[in-house]
């Protein structure tokens, strides 16, 4: 992706987040669909790229496919939503926001008049602004279709895109799954702080957490002018994704040092309103946090969640994080998110019964 779109620096660490490599080969097996697997069955199955599972600071498992190396740096498509949610956390700690009940034209006054009007920040970052913005990837004349013709034509324009529809919904009423909103909350991040996103994330993120390589966030358009794309843009190797899970698991907390604000990730990944509960979303048992999809069952585990089969699956109980890249043939795929999540509960149960 990085040779197709100009992107932005996101400078690492001096020092990284050490990581213990594996010990051997991870005997862990799975049934699913009356068939016992292993990971590169699951791999194979559903067409993985990387696979990383670590546990605590142990690296239980990382293998590579489709050409992909540990140097790649694998696209976040929405997993990046996660990253946004958390840099607004910081943003709000560090009193750039003053309250999420904040209304997004308080510091994006150009929103006036459209569906971002009368929503606060919570009814972004909760999918519930009520834009009338549909996420429909086989429809021509969806919103996504539209945000993504202008994504591939590299002009810029995709913040004003965002802006231009209407309310469907009163705000903070309805989940509707919405890239546009992460776009928002892009814009609002930038004028809020009065920082390039990429800037902000290498010295509030990735630098504090002890990210061990540079990342990129992809540009609307190339230079000055391009805006880092909010909604799913960044490109980040796969031990990298893991810190960030690391660091999601762990109340924000790397080294005895607080890099998020104390909290924050359990804010974010518990549904807090009636549209956003568990069950509550459509199809489906997912709830909705602050831009992370919240999985149930009896430990709180939560995931970002990409197209074509991107995934950051974290369970803090548990201290488990599985980082999953993926080419899908399409961009969404319920078959292979079905044996995604059913090999993350599967091995979430061998943890919990102290295998590994």
């Amino acid at each position: 992706m990085e040779e197709l779109f100009p992107s932005r620096r996101i400078a690492p660490a001096a020092v990284a987040l050490p990581l213990k490599e594996p010990a051997g080969p991870l005997g862990f097996t799975y049934s699913y669909n009356g068939k016992t697997k292993n990971l590169e069955d699951f791999a194979a199955d559903t067409r993985s790229s990387g696979l990383l599972i670590l546990h605590g600071d142990q690296i239980l498992h990382e293998r590579y496919y489709m050409g992909a190396a540990p140097d790649s740096r694998f696209v976040s498509f929405s997993v990046g939503k996660s990253f946004v949610s958390t840099l607004i956390g910081i943003a709000l700690a560090e009193g750039k926001i003053r309250s999420l009940d904040d209304r997004m034209i308080d510091y994006l006054p150009e929103l006036k008049g459209g569906a971002y009007e009368k929503t606060t920040i919570k009814d972004v970052l909760e999918m519930s602004s009520g834009t009338e913005f549909d996420e429909e990837y086989t429809s021509p004349k969806s919103g996504i279709a539209g945000f993504l013709g202008r994504f591939d034509a590299n002009q810029g324009g995709l913040y004003d895109f965002s802006r231009q529809f209407k309310s469907a919904h009163a705000p903070g009423a309805r989940f509707n799954y919405a890239s546009a909103d992460t776009e928002i909350l892009g814009a609002l991040l930038a004028k809020a702080t009065g920082a390039r996103p990429a800037d902000y994330m290498a010295e509030k993120l990735w630098k504090p957490m002890g990210a061990e390589s540079e990342a990129r966030w992809i540009l609307d358009q190339p230079g000055d002018a391009g805006r880092e794309v909010a909604a799913g843009g960044l490109l980040i190797r796969l031990r990298d994704y893991a810190r960030f899970g690391y660091l999601a698991a762990h109340d924000g907390m790397v080294d005895g040092r607080q890099v998020l604000p104390k909290g924050w990730i359990a804010l974010a990944t518990q549904p807090q309103r009636a549209q956003v509960q568990y069950g509550k979303l459509g199809d489906g048992p997912l709830g909705y946090g602050y831009q992370w999809w919240l999985i149930p069952g009896p430990d709180r585990a939560f995931t970002g969640e990409g197209i074509y089969g991107q995934f950051l699956m974290v369970n803090p109980e548990l201290d488990l994080v599985v980082v999953k890249t993926s080419a899908w043939t399409a961009a969404w795929d319920d078959p292979m998110a079905l044996e995604t999540f059913a090999m993350f509960d599967a091995l979430s149960a061998q943890v919990r019964a102290g295998k590994r």
